[in-house]
């Protein structure tokens, strides 16, 4: 039986909207920010992020990263990053989930806003991991985004 949430998530970030739609959209800069702490790592294996394109990666913890996401990108455009992601603990299907991320100009910087509509098939404690880590990696994002070293 499978369990559904939606998590939003919002953040004001201290930089341009065009600043972070790259950050967001390139995959050096994607690399920097999307593991949400130290103890874990999100390798981006395949990156193709363009309407039709994919996203593969390995994450887990820093030693051994041992889960796996296909995402599949579906809109790509300054205001709104949208795609769809699988996640695969050794070859199971544990959840599948719309993340939509909107960009928006606001004084000062830029308004993201996350809103991850997930199915859970490993039951409804997903849903708290889920939103810890992608608040975890969107903190990172506003300090990346936020930092003037280019990214």
């Amino acid at each position: 039986m499978a369990d559904y949430e939606t998590v939003t998530l919002e953040r004001e970030i201290a930089c341009s909207p065009e600043r972070l739609f790259h950050l967001m959209t390139n995959r050096t800069s994607r690399q920097k920010w999307i593991a949400p702490d130290d103890s874990s790592q999100v390798i981006i294996e395949t990156f193709d992020c363009r309407a039709g394109g994919r996203e593969e990666t390995r994450c887990g913890s820093a030693e051994a990263p041992e889960f796996n996401t296909v995402g599949l990108f579906h809109v790509v455009s300054p205001e709104l990053l949208c795609l769809t992601e699988t996640l695969i603990v050794q070859g199971e299907t544990m959840s599948v989930s719309l993340c939509s991320q909107e960009i928006s100009g606001r004084s000062g910087g830029s308004r993201l806003r996350v809103t991850l509509q997930v199915t859970s098939l490993a039951g409804p404690e997903l849903f708290e991991e889920y939103g810890a880590g992608w608040s975890a990696a969107l903190d990172k994002l506003s300090l990346l985004a936020s930092s003037t070293g280019t990214a």
